[in-house]
């Protein structure tokens, strides 16, 4: 799998909210009887990522405002 990329707070939080979005639309489609497609995710496993990636927003931001390196970073000089 792809290294995951550091992401601002920001942008960590917007990613949420689409993942959020998109769970909310899974599970309304899943309400009237709509299947849903082929491998793709839960409502409950979007909600999930959406969580940890609002975590992980917050965390930073917090960090940020401390002066701390943000959580996640890559390491210079190491695989």
């Amino acid at each position: 799998m792809a290294q995951s990329k550091k992401r601002s707070p920001s942008g960590l939080l917007s990613e949420a909210a689409k993942k959020t979005g998109r769970a909310v639309k899974v599970a309304a489609g899943r309400v009237v009887g709509k299947k849903p497609k082929a491998g793709s995710k839960s409502a409950g496993g979007l909600l999930t990522e959406a969580a940890k990636k609002a975590g992980r927003g917050v965390s930073d931001a917090a960090r940020k405002a401390v002066g701390k390196r943000p959580s996640r970073v890559k390491k210079s000089g190491t695989k």
